[in-house]
């Protein structure tokens, strides 16, 4: 076998998309050397997959990704959007150093008052879990410039299942429990206009995390799909530089 290359990375994107959502980041990283997996979740694709797909699967579909990419290179980086970054935080816990540093864009960590994240788990307990399956997703709102909205339309599906949501809420409270297990380095990325999450889950990650190198850029012209909105150029040099700099010092958890 020949050797290793330098550095890769794992892109993963977010709840309902697939990785040409997250594409911006992948030319961008590759262009710079990266050899970049960028896995189609478990069950994503299609609505009815989704509906029946757990977040268990969706880790695992990550895990497969990592330990192939792991035997192409050295080091490991990680982007991920939304419910992949809480993928990531996932994988830092367990994996800890074997994974460089990490880019988490837009993590939904704590959510401004939306129907689709209170009001779907009580669902459960009602009559209505019987048919309301799925809701609809808010195109205009994710991302605010026109043609990365039609792009996204694209390349992501229309709506998103209720069980699905209940799987991602309970993977964040997971997660979040064992945040005192990572010490990577951290940059986080959120849109000032996101309409879904507020700047408070980072307050959360800083206050739980370890990692003496933690970056939060709030981003003034966009909403939750960073990767295809207004700041997509700025969001992907805050990447690349963040990688850069943490391979420069050596990896070291500064």
């Amino acid at each position: 076998m020949g050797e290793k290359a330098a550095k890769g990375c794992l892109v993963v994107h977010g709840l309902s998309g697939t990785p040409a959502t997250m594409k911006p980041i992948s030319d961008a990283l590759q262009a710079k050397g990266y050899i970049v997996h960028a896995p189609l979740l478990s069950g994503h694709g299609d609505l009815e997959t989704l509906a029946h797909s757990t977040a268990e699967q969706w880790y695992e579909s990550l895990l497969q990704a990592y330990r192939t990419l792991q035997s192409q290179v050295d080091d490991v980086y990680f982007v991920g959007l939304s419910m992949g970054s809480i993928l990531g935080l996932k994988l830092a816990e367990e994996l800890n150093s074997k994974i460089k540093a990490l880019a988490l864009l837009a993590p939904p960590i704590e959510y401004t008052c939306s129907f689709r994240f209170f009001i779907i788990p009580g669902l459960r307990y009602t009559p209505l879990r019987w048919f309301i399956h799925s809701t609809a997703k808010d195109f205009e709102k994710s991302v605010l410039n026109p043609e990365g909205r039609e792009y996204y339309r694209a390349n992501s599906l229309a709506r998103i299942p209720c069980d699905s949501v209940i799987e991602l809420l309970n993977l964040t409270k997971a997660v979040c429990k064992n945040l005192s297990k990572i010490d990577q380095p951290l940059l986080v990325l959120q849109g000032r206009k996101d309409h879904m999450i507020t700047s408070h889950g980072f307050i959360k990650i800083k206050k739980g995390v370890h990692s003496k190198k933690l970056e939060f850029v709030l981003l003034p012209h966009s909403s939750h799909i960073l990767p295809l909105d207004y700041d997509q150029a700025e969001v992907v040099k805050r990447i690349v530089n963040f990688f850069e700099t943490v391979s420069a010092s050596g990896g070291q958890k500064q």
